[in-house]
């Protein structure tokens, strides 16, 4: 894409500038000539003119000369603070992409949270009522008197008729038939034998509401938060492989700093200078490796018949 802003060209502006072309052999003085220079600026990259180029691409030209002017000046000296400088750089962004992983993955947790809330959360509710409703009846069986009403009855079973165990169908039976006894001992019989099952019933669902707490709380367990939070979007994995990507660099650039200290730097190394870190010449394997061979191939030539 261009850096300059380029005029849309009619047919009238092409014969304009065709005519006018005919009239001049182009600039002469030197400010023009710097201009027609840089009138064809495209991505700076291969841009005659370089402050022009730098000043496009939002670069500044006196750093540029002063790095130059550095290198110039003692090489090993502006290579080592070079080095330094790129080794903080590429240490700010792998903290930067740390960061920006640790971020992914909370929002990550945080909407999968927010969605098994949403799950969950209504069966919470229907278990807290359904415990209360069964309270209630408890207290309606012991009352004294004539125990529960029709409408208190029908509540429940109205509550629970979606449970198609056969102790429930059965205690719904024993409750629909208080209703149709008169006081006496028949009916305290019936009550007293209602209170017992319902203990037994409110006990179980008492039971399966713990173990469905217990399941619905695992999902906040470290094991499970560290599953939501494992990567599996394209930004999460682009991240990472922009941090492998930087300790490779960082190991490149310690090699290089590393050896522009100790004056090991060579022209075959600088050679290779953009290759990775595990290329012989930058490890320093290269000699050890050439120096076995070199021995090895003695050896068979002074035990060969």
């Amino acid at each position: 894409m261009s850096l300059i802003h380029q005029q849309e060209m009619t047919e009238e502006n092409l014969a304009a500038h065709r005519a006018n072309g005919q009239k001049t052999h182009g600039p002469v003085t030197s400010e023009g000539k710097a201009n027609s220079a840089a009138a064809n600026l495209r991505h700076g990259l291969y841009c005659q003119v370089q402050n022009r180029a730098l000043a496009a691409l939002g670069e500044d030209p006196e750093e540029y000369a002063g790095l130059m002017n550095s290198l110039q000046d003692n090489l090993m000296e502006a290579l080592e603070v070079e080095l330094r400088e790129c080794i903080g750089n590429t240490f700010w962004r792998m903290k930067r992409a740390a960061r920006t992983q640790d971020g992914l993955a909370l929002k990550r947790i945080k909407a999968a949270q927010e969605a098994q809330e949403m799950t969950t959360m209504p069966i919470r509710l229907r278990a807290h009522e359904n415990l209360e409703r069964y309270e209630h009846l408890a207290k309606a069986l012991r009352r004294r008197g004539d125990g529960p009403t029709p409408a208190e009855i029908q509540t429940f079973v109205k509550s629970f008729n979606d449970d198609p165990t056969e102790e429930m169908q059965e205690f719904f039976l024993l409750l629909k038939s208080l209703t149709k006894l008169e006081a006496g001992p028949e009916r305290k019989a019936a009550l007293h034998q209602a209170r017992a099952q319902l203990a037994e019933l409110h006990e179980s669902y008492r039971l399966a509401c713990v173990r469905l707490a217990e399941q619905l709380d695992e999902m906040q367990s470290p094991e499970n938060l560290a599953a939501l939070a494992a990567p599996d979007d394209e930004k999460s994995l682009h991240m990472q492989r922009i941090e492998d990507s930087s300790l490779r660099r960082l190991w490149r650039l310690m090699n290089m700093l590393f050896r522009v200290r100790d004056g090991q730097m060579t022209p075959r190394d600088v050679k290779n200078g953009d290759r990775s870190g595990y290329v012989h010449e930058n490890t320093g394997d290269s000699d050890k490796m050439s120096g076995e061979i070199h021995d090895s191939s003695q050896e068979n030539a002074a035990t060969a018949p």
